[in-house]
């Protein structure tokens, strides 16, 4: 078979070797003692309860027999990381993990329906094609939403450092449409599922009462008191979103005066929209940094907080060049960054990142990889 007549399998197992063998996985502290997890393009079955005692093997094995279309290693430390009995793996501690995907913001869960066979595209999701046929599931990812998920994970962030006073906090964008915050501190390793419950309660800010949270003022009760300075915890986080929007109708003191109706939108605007079953679970499953996310073809990858940021998905490509695909489908589709116009049985040559995630999503045919390439990343 030609280069050019590659089919799509080939080329993703072919690429995503390739990726791998330039060995830029970050290591996880004490992988030896973590489950390790992966999805295998092979067979698109999930195998769970590896264990290696090195980089090395890890290496040998995605690059010699299963190709990871996703790589996982655990949260959690073990002693026997391998058993495939969850009670007998001998649990020493868990790292805490928090996943903030932007589906959850206003506007930025849209799907679209892709009944290939039919050659059937509509806007929502149907449970069924015309012919009977399961429709491709197509997210629409906007990088808007992504920068929502990000200002709610540097929120995070702060909230875990200058609120609880852990250390060793990494933001992560997850390869897809969101961010993971992981946290190291040897002082919540050992912390239970219940108290985990306890950090996500604080941060979604269940059953929060603004008139428990802040005072009223008066007898009709319809204003809060909010101290300028000196406040801590939840606290502080209102009184700095107060500040900043500069709210308030006077001073008594050191205290501003605001209307319960704008406090308790400032409340909202303090939660952070964690995912809180992951949090709450020591046994869960993490990507490996400079991993590839193949629901996308990006990578995951580290975000500095110290940085300017602003999102833009070639900066998480592995991918460069162009690609010659051929549509399955009729259909004008937003792709990341991108709109497409596909047209059945035509050719067209996309940039690298933007063909490789409709691969993955099986609505076009590799024809030429002639201008395509890895990148160093």
């Amino acid at each position: 078979m030609s280069r050019q007549e590659l089919s799509n399998f080939k080329f993703l197992k072919s690429t995503i070797r390739e990726y791998y063998s330039k060995r830029k996985l970050e290591e996880p502290p004490y992988l030896h003692k973590r489950e390790i997890a992966l999805q295998s393009l092979e067979d698109g079955v999930y195998i769970r309860h590896l264990s290696f005692p090195s980089m090395t093997k890890l290496y040998e094995f995605i690059l010699s027999k299963k190709t990871p279309l996703h790589l996982y290693y655990s949260s959690a430390y073990y002693e026997n990381p391998a058993n495939d009995r969850m009670e007998l793996k001998g649990w020493l501690g868990s790292d805490l993990l928090f996943d903030i995907d932007s589906d959850k913001y206003s506007g930025c869960n849209d799907v679209i329906s892709i009944c290939i066979t039919d050659n059937y595209v509509v806007e929502g999701d149907i449970g069924q094609c015309p012919s009977g046929d399961k429709p491709v599931k197509y997210p629409v990812v906007k990088a808007k939403c992504i920068e929502y998920a990000y200002s709610d994970a540097v929120k995070l962030y702060y909230i875990l450092r200058d609120e609880l006073g852990l250390r060793d906090i990494k933001i992560y964008f997850s390869g897809n449409r969101g961010f993971h915050v992981k946290v190291s501190d040897d002082t919540i390793l050992d912390l239970s599922s219940d108290e985990r419950r306890e950090i996500t309660s604080y941060v979604l800010l269940e059953s929060i009462s603004s008139e428990r949270l802040f005072p009223p003022l008066g007898s009709k009760k319809k204003y809060a008191l909010v101290a300028i300075n000196g406040e801590i915890g939840i606290r502080a986080r209102i009184a700095k979103l107060a500040k900043e929007a500069k709210l308030g109708y006077g001073t008594i003191a050191e205290y501003v005066k605001i209307p319960y109706e704008e406090l308790r939108v400032l409340i909202e605007e303090a939660r952070v929209r964690i995912d809180p079953v992951v949090t709450m679970d020591p046994s869960r499953l993490s990507r490996f940094s400079f991993s590839l996310n193949c629901k996308s073809g990006l990578l995951v990858k580290p975000v500095n907080i110290d940085d300017l940021y602003e999102f833009s998905f070639t900066d998480y490509t592995p991918w460069e060049g162009q690609i010659i695909v051929r549509g399955l489908i009729d259909a004008s589709l937003p792709v990341l960054d991108s709109k497409v116009i596909l047209k059945r049985s035509e050719s067209i040559s996309l940039e690298a990142h933007i063909a490789y995630y409709l691969i993955l999503k099986n609505l076009v045919k590799v024809i030429s990889t002639r201008d395509f390439g890895v990148r160093n990343v």
